[in-house]
């Protein structure tokens, strides 16, 4: 399993390392394909030196477990040995004490007058010879007896020293080898984690340099942007979205989906930019009325979608924990008016040029609404703010941007009072991707037409894959 997650490790090395050469070509300050490429290759050199020295001490652990149960064993069959030895010679010595107790009670009942009277008996020099080597033997064999016992209990004590020695060490062994086992549990889990953690660089790895198919545009939601509607549900989930001022100096955004969230929202009214937006993208507008001159431009742009205020669909919902009209939600998977597209775009991984450093965007509609971007390197994204606080959906997601176009737009104020980006032109734009800053021109020649962003010198630009922000702001 390490070779194969080192070897694709290094696959994905190899990969950077070919996607780094063309010079026109950048990851983004200050990590660019090559010096990702070198951060890559050190780490993969530093993790397999982790995973062969985690490996050999693992091994040797198992190595030491191994000499631990060949020695429980062998003290194992010592301790049978001894106590079958201990018995033994708790037999012979009981055998022993036994004789020995009968010759004492023997010369106690007969006394030492007994040995005397044996001698007296005697009818010859010769036979007081037989009884004196007779009583000499009879000597000699209490003796003997009375050395076993010694020898006996001498045993007995050696052997019972021994199986005291043997049941210490045995406890010690099985002690030893429990340490083992946590230390080799232990450096088991630290490997997977270590593997873990590799196959969780290679998938950052290869995300960030490889191309990716994303479906294309089905749904466009209008969403509410103000205080008491945040946390919105579904941004986390768009392709793209866009951000425009609405009458307060607030905002609003147009969600766009390729994919269908259970619940998105809270769904706000139409303005014919937003319309305009949805007709561009092909998507089915989904919107909670608007004025009468507005709706009258979705018909005569033949713009489609759904007005939640005239629809039944219950895909529409009210949660009752929020406050009118902050409080609509859709159903995009139940909605049933447009299913996932099976056509899809490629999305490049790269840029084609390399722009200045821009590790921190920061935008402000009001002295009450201010946007903000910080570049996050190892994700190749920028994290969103909104008045200075990490941009959170209400899933918990956090707000991750590839890319972020900021477009100037001209902007006048109709007779109701309510600011309208002049969407249809041509104007300034930044675009801001992987960590650099690029300068160019959008345009757009008619309300369905889509906007085209380019570069300095005339490029049309080609958006990396991910989550995209267009954020329409008043000309600088």
């Amino acid at each position: 399993m390490r070779k194969v997650v080192l070897c694709a490790i290094i696959v994905a090395f190899l990969m950077l390392s070919i996607a780094g050469e063309p010079t026109r070509r950048a990851l983004g300050n200050p990590l660019d394909p090559r010096q990702r490429a070198e951060q890559s290759a050190r780490e993969v050199r530093e993790l397999e030196a982790a995973l062969n020295a985690m490996e050999e001490s693992i091994a040797s652990r198992q190595e030491r477990v191994r000499e631990v149960d060949n020695e429980l064993t062998r003290v194992r069959n010592t301790l049978v040995y001894t106590r079958a030895r201990e018995r033994q010679a708790e037999a012979k010595l009981a055998s022993l004490t036994a004789s020995l107790g009968q010759r004492v009670r023997m010369v106690y009942m007969r006394g030492g007058a007994s040995y005397i009277s044996l001698l007296l008996r005697a009818e010859s020099f010769g036979d007081l010879f037989i009884r004196l080597a007779y009583m000499a033997r009879l000597f000699r064999h209490d003796a003997t007896l009375i050395d076993s016992v010694r020898a006996e209990q001498t045993v007995l004590r050696e052997s019972r020293r021994v199986l005291q020695a043997e049941q210490q060490r045995l406890t010690s062994l099985e002690q030893q080898r429990a340490a083992e086992q946590r230390n080799l549990a232990s450096e088991k889990r630290e490997l997977a984690r270590l593997l873990e953690r590799a196959r969780a660089k290679l998938a950052g790895d290869l995300a960030l340099v490889s191309p990716r198919a994303e479906r294309l545009p089905v749904y466009g939601v209008v969403i509410d942007n103000i205080a008491q509607a945040r946390p919105q549900w579904g941004l986390a989930q768009a392709g793209m979205i866009y951000e425009y001022e609405v009458e307060g100096r607030i905002t609003r955004y147009l969600a766009i989906f390729g994919t269908l969230p259970e619940r998105v929202g809270p769904v706000r009214s139409a303005r014919a930019h937003s319309a305009m937006l949805a007709l561009e993208n092909g998507a089915h507008f989904v919107y909670s009325g608007g004025g009468a001159d507005v709706l009258d431009l979705l018909r005569q742009w033949e713009v489609t979608g759904t007005d939640a205020i005239r629809s039944r669909s219950p895909s529409f919902t009210r949660d009752a924990a929020r406050r009118a009209p902050h409080n609509l939600f859709v159903n995009l998977a139940t909605l049933g008016s447009r299913a996932p597209s099976d056509d899809v775009q490629i999305r490049p991984a790269y840029l084609p040029f390399t722009g200045e450093e821009a590790l921190r965007i920061e935008l402000a509609y009001s002295r009450e609404h201010a946007v903000s971007y910080v570049y996050v390197p190892e994700q190749g994204a920028y994290r969103r703010y909104v008045n200075g606080t990490v941009h959170r959906d209400a899933s918990g997601a956090t707000i991750m941007a590839r890319n972020v176009f900021v477009q100037f737009v001209p902007h006048r104020t109709d007779l109701l009072g309510r600011p309208t980006p002049q969407l249809v032109g041509s104007g300034t734009m930044h675009y801001y991707a992987l960590g650099q800053r690029f300068t160019g021109t959008w345009q757009k020649d008619s309300p369905e037409s889509p906007t085209r962003f380019y570069y300095a010198d005339g490029t049309p630009v080609e958006r990396i894959f991910g989550q995209t922000w267009v954020q329409i702001v008043r000309p600088e």
